[in-house]
């Protein structure tokens, strides 16, 4: 395995590559560290199932629909950018202008250092760093984040770690925000199934009010399908969603870590160009900075870690 450095337009790129199968991940750490095009191998050739864009131009046209972005500090809404904690009132920009909520998180565009490259016969990792040291408006708390992406023959791997290097709790919830496609065909063509246990009922701002149960463990067909929903899923040790081809032998898996305090939710998402869909593992619902569903709270000087993954078969 093997890791290159090239650029991509203004951004340096980083490539993890398998030589012998080529596969390979292409990283823009100083863009929010977006996994920008992810190609993996089955017994049927190559798949180039994450891609944000084959130009530059393509690419920084597309950053509206957060392509592939890490979601942190706060995946997803906080609901009119509104949030008490400790007994303390924030308000966070509203970026999301016509619902009027605060969306992603901030280092969805923000330049990541790279902190660390290995490789080895058997895997590349690149472990990107993003440091902040509390100037965001709204969000006072200082972290740092870094995310270990690894290629090896099992697919990619995603290892989140999130140090408090403050000296008060730090409030987050983390996720991750990657278009899935195949290539020639749109989401009439496939079929998903996740082990969820209820989906979220949301307000007029995409915000949870309530939650009913589903369980789509058996699948579904997304042909006409129109989703922006918010699962919980089974608390098991892996989670699974898988993406199906009803056309060819393809299917895209996204792995979770579930369980206490890991990535305990999914976010399924079909936008109107009816070709790709998001399949987003988070650690928490939809506006957990005011529910505190799930809410993760790291102490001073404490870590947090979670992975998640992409396969093919």
């Amino acid at each position: 395995m093997k890791i290159t450095q090239s650029t991509f337009g203004l951004f340096n790129e980083y490539v993890l590559q398998n030589p012998s199968t080529n596969e390979a991940v292409h990283i823009l750490p100083e863009l929010g560290g977006i996994i920008h095009q992810l190609v993996l191998k089955t017994e049927t050739g190559l798949h180039k199932i994450i891609n944000c864009g084959n130009t530059p131009e393509e690419l920084l046209s597309s950053l509206l629909s957060y392509p592939s972005t890490h979601l942190f500090p706060w995946g997803n809404r906080v609901k009119s950018g509104r949030y008490e904690f400790e007994g303390t009132s924030y308000q966070l920009p509203l970026n999301e202008v016509g619902l009027k909520n605060a969306l992603h998180g901030f280092v969805y565009t923000s330049p990541f250092k790279v902190y660390e490259t290995t490789e080895s016969e058997t895997e590349a990792v690149l472990t990107l760093e993003y440091l902040y040291k509390g100037g965001y408006v709204g969000y006072p708390f200082p972290f740092q984040l870094l995310i270990k992406h690894t290629l090896n023959a099992k697919g990619l791997t995603l290892s989140y770690t999130i140090n408090n290097i403050g000296t008060g709790n730090l409030p987050v919830s983390l996720g991750w925000h990657p278009y899935f496609s195949i290539e020639g065909e749109t989401k009439n063509d496939w079929t998903v199934s996740f082990p969820s246990t209820h989906q979220y009922l949301l307000d007029d701002q995409m915000c949870p009010v309530d939650r009913t149960p589903k369980h789509y463990a058996e699948g579904f067909n997304l042909d006409g399908q129109v989703l922006d929903a918010v699962f919980a899923v089974e608390k098991q040790e892996i989670v699974e969603v898988v993406l199906q081809s009803n056309k060819q032998d393809l299917s895209i898996k996204v792995w979770q870590q579930a369980g206490e305090q890991q990535f305990n939710y999914s976010v399924v998402y079909t936008p109107p160009t009816g070709d790709r869909i998001a399949i987003e593992p988070m650690t928490a619902p939809t506006n957990a900075l005011n529910s505190k569903e799930n809410l993760l709270i790291i102490s001073a000087g404490e870590s947090y870690t979670v992975e998640c993954g992409v396969t093919v078969f």
